[in-house]
């Protein structure tokens, strides 16, 4: 018998709303129904600790006020259970490093880090948006206070960035895709050979499967769904939805989610959305992020999904869009071209170009038998390419191979 360790600091209801919560879930639910597998999650909480059982698993709450307070908590809690019985593979993904004292204190006990997207990545998409004023103003003050500090034009150092730090420790690195393995070769130099790509496991439910694949008879609906914030590409497709709705009158746009930080400092990425789309305004609504259990009912009456993302390591919100049988405009940047096949089940444009935004939008708009092809594709590759059969046999065999 295995004993699997994941090791993560966000974990649904409490702490899981991200990707790295749904993958952990997905995959130690998975793991827990096979043959061989005793399967702990050590998962954070900000207001429980303790013990519960979920199915087989054994999930266990480490109250703790932020990620870094985790990862020093959940190393005494793991610490007690290694000592009852050894475990023989530790999962957890690279950003915050959740198993440091786990894997410091126990270098025989094989690790497992799961990238999903580090720190130094996410602050360099964000900082194209931040104006050169602030950034300049950032300068100043540091040389005003007495001391030297480039700021937003710091020079990257691998070595002093703790997400590398810890995929040094890892005896093997697992990535969801083949950008996000091509970003650790290329930043973080890490050996080709060292990274082993597997996509993340998506179970979609029942509802956005019984969705029927868009038909003849549009609704005339483009759909965004996902938080409200520039890592999401809506800089460029706010402004390519303005053109594609000035084109096309019949036509509306649905923006779902929960609002966030915009492009510059003092206004919401939804404030500056309705600005830059004022002249189309009584064709565009804006729905605070939803529960998951009312999302099919957000996609059942749309025929596009918009999700141009700067970048993204897998993107749950295109596999539940395929999921639910619609065409899918999404970025080339990021694990979304593995998902759409490089293009045969979805349009992929870059996301920072507004002109091909716009002209993929208009292209899905006029050819209807297309948006079918492509939403019928879809749906039959993400349930057969990342489904418990194939991505869950995949990881079977790569966790017995490690945990050896």
């Amino acid at each position: 018998m295995k004993r699997l360790a994941f090791i993560s600091y966000e974990y649904p209801p409490d702490t899981g709303k991200g990707g790295i919560g749904t993958y952990t879930s997905q995959m130690a639910s998975c793991m827990a129904q096979k043959e061989g597998y005793e399967v702990h999650v050590f998962a954070g909480s900000h207001h429980r600790e303790g013990l519960e059982r979920e199915g087989r698993m054994q999930i266990h709450r480490v109250q703790c006020k932020d990620p870094i307070d985790f990862r020093s908590r959940v190393a005494e809690v793991f610490e007690k259970l290694h000592d009852q019985q050894p475990f023989h593979l530790v999962e957890s993904a690279e950003i915050h490093g959740n198993a440091w004292g786990i894997k410091k204190k126990h270098q025989e006990l094989p690790l497992v880090v799961r990238m999903h997207a580090p720190n130094h990545l996410v602050e360099v998409l964000k900082k194209r948006y931040v104006p050169f004023t602030a950034k300049l103003r950032y300068l100043l003050g540091a040389l005003r206070r007495g001391r030297w500090d480039a700021g937003y034009w710091r020079k990257y150092r691998k070595e002093d960035d703790p997400d590398y730090q810890f995929a040094q420790m890892a005896d093997e690195i697992t990535a969801p895709s083949t950008a996000m393995k091509e970003w650790a070769i290329k930043y973080w130099r890490i050996p080709e050979g060292r990274i082993s790509v597997i996509p993340n496991l998506f179970i979609p439910p029942q509802p956005l499967l019984g969705l029927p694949v868009i038909s003849a008879d549009p609704f005339k609906r483009v759909l965004f769904f996902g938080r409200l914030n520039v890592l999401k590409g809506l800089v460029k497709a706010t402004k390519a939805m303005a053109d594609v709705l000035q084109r096309n009158p019949e036509w509306r746009f649905r923006v779902v989610g929960d609002d966030g930080a915009g492009p510059y400092p003092g206004i919401t990425m939804r404030e500056w959305m309705k600005k830059e789309l004022r002249t189309v305004s009584d064709r565009v609504e804006f729905i605070d992020g939803v529960s998951y259990n009312r999302l099919p009912a957000m996609l059942e009456d749309c025929d596009i999904v918009l999700l141009p993302s700067l970048f993204e390591s897998f993107s749950y919100t295109c596999a539940e869009a395929m999921a639910a049988g619609k065409a899918v405009v999404g970025s080339r940047n990021g694990g979304m071209a593995d998902l759409l096949e490089g293009g045969v089940c979805g349009v992929l444009v870059d996301p920072e170009k507004r002109t091909e935004i716009n002209e993929a939008v208009q292209y899905l708009i006029g050819h209807s038998s297309v948006r079918r092809d492509m939403a019928a594709k879809a749906r039959q590759r993400v349930t057969e390419v990342y489904g418990e059969s194939s991505v869950g046999e995949a990881f079977d065999k790569f966790y017995r191979r490690v945990a050896r």
